[in-house]
């Protein structure tokens, strides 16, 4: 047979580096051991649960979980102030708080220890629904299990209540600081507001603007009549002007005196002094006349056009005149300047407007929130004063639905407390005591040389021995020897008795099949054979070989070792002790440096005490030829 095929053969893998069923069978073969220890601790537990046992009396209290109420609001603005929705597991942390117990405890004084008070109660949650349990492991009575769980679920609606009152008194300071801050700001708003309408002299609405407005539309039409007015006046003077300006009194002597001069030239010549006379008069007024029609344009002065009765009424209508148009000149100018400022403060509006709308919406947004802060306010305090809790007692404490604690629960459970202590500490010690053993399995004899079991040899020169030997003979070594193959058999983990006993029995085996002495070829000669005799089957020899049997009990010297280089299949024999099996994985650097894979582990095998130990034997065997 090839290396190759060698390698492909020699494969074992155990996924452990023991035989758990040989430390099993160890086990339970010592199984009085574990019994007695199951029966010692089982009794101590059961005294003990005796000692430890008190009757107690137990009752169960209803709650129900009460929602917090959504219907508390002051306002339809803004969401309502509600106390905080604690869920199911704080809320049955709340069940088992200390505050409520320790008031129950001192209520109920019924002589327990309040550090106690915890062991005695529980609570629970019934699965899906808002029902809480309370219980209570009365140890006095059943009255008092009824009387102090009644105290006790009323505890617990207080604390809670409590719990709500406390949140709401904080959540009232913060709010009502809040709206005290609003007020302030609404008061500087409206201070704010105030002064601005002061210095603009606007008050809000559309009014002061439609009065400005009117009153601009009224000033343009007074100034438009004003106008006419003095439109009016001015004409009506320019004519009265005209008309007095033609009433000139030295006009109407100029007039007076040619009529008189005609009447003196109707009777005189004017050679006459009369007629020469008048002649000059009237000369003097012509004069006058040119000059004063001269200086009609410049003339401001009228007084010179009074003196007769048509020009005293025309002079005394212009002074008239005069006045009225001065007035209307003056309502005039009143009326442009009113208008000029009457614009400039319409103009205005719509700053003044926006700024004014500015602030009445800013104190307008601090009223709604004052508004709300002060309705959550009234909420908290609601709250502050009369909270509901989170707890309504669902089924109160009932006296028919006590039950009274088992006398037999607590001694039983320290028994099978006890009697799994005492079994599994037994089962240790044997445990301990198994791997402590000399005796080792075939499994672990193939983990020690990593190779798959060929055959395993009981230790013993009786008929098994001797079948198992032949066995191994017949159908795996001498079709091997007669194509000429080299075998070497590794012998370092044996003792030299057992090799010598595995010589003999296979030299026997050879013999009795092939008729001839049976040869091996010692690598390593040692003492094993100088204090006894060896079988006439078996031929000794120390000389090298190149095929055939060959035996190595260690690292062959000089040219013995070279000859290992050409070893193609080699098998390691294996007693069933520790030692050996240490001593066999410890070759294994040797011979993986030296030689190939191993073929296969021979193990040499004393016979198992107890039919547990040799039912472990078959069971390890089965799992040896299972994972060869």
């Amino acid at each position: 047979m090839s290396a190759a095929a060698a390698l492909g053969r020699a494969k074992f893998r155990f996924p452990i580096p023991f035989d758990p069923v040989r430390l099993l069978g160890g086990v339970l073969s010592r199984w009085p051991w574990i019994l007695a220890g199951v029966l010692l601790l089982g009794s101590i537990g059961v005294l003990f649960g005796i000692k430890i046992t008190h009757q107690s009396f137990s009752v169960t209290v209803s709650l129900i979980k009460r929602r917090v109420p959504q219907t508390v609001q002051a306002s339809d603005v803004g969401q309502a102030y509600r106390p905080v929705d604690l869920n199911d597991a704080t809320l049955l942390a709340t069940l088992l708080a200390s505050e409520p117990l320790d008031k129950a405890m001192k209520r109920a004084q019924n002589g327990i220890d309040p550090n106690r008070a915890k062991s005695l109660v529980q609570a629970t949650q019934l699965e899906g629904t808002d029902i809480f349990y309370i219980t209570y492991h009365s140890p006095i009575s059943p009255e008092d299990a009824v009387r102090f769980s009644g105290i006790w679920a009323e505890e617990i609606e207080s604390y809670t209540q409590q719990l709500q009152r406390t949140e709401a008194h904080g959540v009232r300071l913060i709010l009502q600081k809040e709206v005290t801050e609003l007020e302030n700001q609404t008061s500087a708003t409206n201070t704010e507001i105030l002064n601005f309408s002061k210095e603009k002299d606007y008050f809000g609405g559309e009014s002061q603007v439609s009065a400005a407005l009117s009153k601009l539309s009224l000033i343009e039409l007074q100034l438009e009549t004003a106008r006419a007015t003095a439109a009016s006046k001015s004409s009506q003077l320019k004519s009265l002007t005209s008309q007095i300006q033609r009433q000139s009194p030295i006009e109407l002597q100029l007039k007076t005196a040619n009529e008189e001069l005609a009447n003196l030239r109707a009777t005189y010549t004017d050679a006459n002094p009369l007629v020469q006379t008048k002649l000059q008069s009237i000369e003097y007024l012509s004069k006058q006349v040119d000059l004063l029609a001269a200086r009609k344009q410049e003339e401001t002065n009228l007084d010179s056009y009074t003196g007769t009765p048509l020009g005293n009424q025309i002079f005394l209508n212009i002074l008239a005149l005069q006045d009225q148009l001065f007035e209307a000149n003056s309502q005039i100018a009143s009326l442009e300047k009113l208008r000029t400022s009457t614009t400039a403060r319409i103009s205005e509006f719509p700053g003044i407007i926006g700024a004014y709308e500015a602030l009445k919406t800013k104190r307008n947004a601090i009223s709604e929130g004052l508004s709300m802060m002060t309705n959550r306010l009234k909420e908290a305090e609601i709250f502050a004063s009369g909270a509901p809790g989170y707890w309504q007692v669902f089924q109160a404490p009932d006296i028919r639905s006590i039950t009274p604690s088992s006398l037999v629960s607590k001694p039983a459970i320290c028994g099978v407390a006890g009697a799994l202590m005492g079994g599994g500490i037994t089962t240790i010690l044997t445990l301990l005591l198994s791997h402590r053993s000399q005796r080792r399995s075939t499994l672990e004899c193939c983990i020690a040389t990593t190779a798959p079991l060929i055959t395993a040899i009981p230790a013993s020169s009786g008929l098994a021995a001797q079948q198992a030997t032949e066995h191994f003979w017949i159908t795996y070594l001498a079709p091997r020897l007669r194509t000429s193959e080299k075998i070497l058999f590794w012998t370092s983990a044996l003792e030299p008795e057992n090799e010598r006993q595995f010589w003999t029995l296979l030299s026997d085996a050879a013999m009795a099949d092939s008729g001839n002495r049976f040869t091996v070829h010692d690598l390593t000669p040692d003492q094993l054979w100088n204090d006894s005799s060896q079988a006439n089957s078996l031929e000794w020899q120390t000389e090298l070989a190149a095929s055939g049997v060959i035996r190595a009990s260690g690292l062959p010297q000089g040219p013995a070792r070279d000859l290992l280089a050409s070893t193609n299949q080699w098998i390691a024999v294996v007693s069933g002790t520790k030692k050996s099996i240490t001593l066999a994985a410890k070759s294994r650097t040797i011979t993986a440096a030296y030689l190939p894979a191993c073929a296969g582990t021979i193990a040499w095998m004393e016979s198992a005490e107890g039919q547990i130990r040799k039912s472990a034997d078959v069971v390890s065997h089965f799992l040896t030829k299972h994972f060869s």
